[in-house]
């Protein structure tokens, strides 16, 4: 049993600084403050100058934090970054994701992802996204490379449209099937 363990079934809130956890923490209320952990699990989550690699809330915030991969009702995230997190809700500000899936809406402001989609609207201001998939955008000075919506509002640069995404991606499949069926082919023949 940790330190977590303990405080959470005395009924406190555990509240872990300037430390290094290779162990991982369960509790209802967990603030992690300049320190890192495997695996955190609990129903609120702050997470402030500190890092997980994995982390299981159902509301999570993230201050200029990171975390490898999240799953949590709510995300909120400031100055942070993190590579994978499935969520209901994200909000997203000054901060930079590899992939986020969302049940439901998307919120960004000055924030940067390689791949958003959303059952539900995103909202984007000053942000950008390589892949964005929704039913619907609503941007403020803001760009896509990918970008694949029912209705787009708002002031946002997309390199390719539905219809060229498809088609890009169609293609990109292709060469790349062909270059390692290619690649199989002449590794065999040595």
């Amino acid at each position: 049993m940790d330190q977590a363990d303990n405080l959470a079934e005395m009924g406190e809130q555990p509240e872990l600084k300037s430390e290094t956890l290779d162990q991982d923490i369960t509790a209802q209320e967990i603030n992690l403050i300049r320190g890192e952990a495997h695996t955190v699990r609990g129903i609120n989550v702050t997470l402030r100058q500190a890092g997980a690699h994995t982390i299981n809330a159902e509301n999570l915030i993230l201050r200029q934090g990171g975390a490898v991969k999240v799953e949590a009702g709510h995300l909120e995230m400031t100055q942070g970054g993190l590579v994978a997190a499935k969520t209901q809700k994200a909000d997203l500000k000054a901060s930079y994701s590899t992939l986020v899936i969302a049940e439901g809406p998307i919120h960004m402001d000055q924030s940067g992802a390689q791949v958003l989609v959303a059952k539900g609207d995103v909202t984007m201001d000053q942000s950008g996204a390589v892949v964005l998939i929704s039913r619907t955008v609503k941007a403020e000075h803001s760009g896509a490379t990918f970008l694949i919506a029912r209705e787009v509002q708002g002031d946002i640069k997309a390199t390719f449209g539905p219809k060229e995404s498809l088609i890009f991606g169609a293609a990109a499949g292709i060469v790349a099937g062909l270059t390692c069926f290619l690649f199989r082919m002449l590794s065999k023949s040595r």
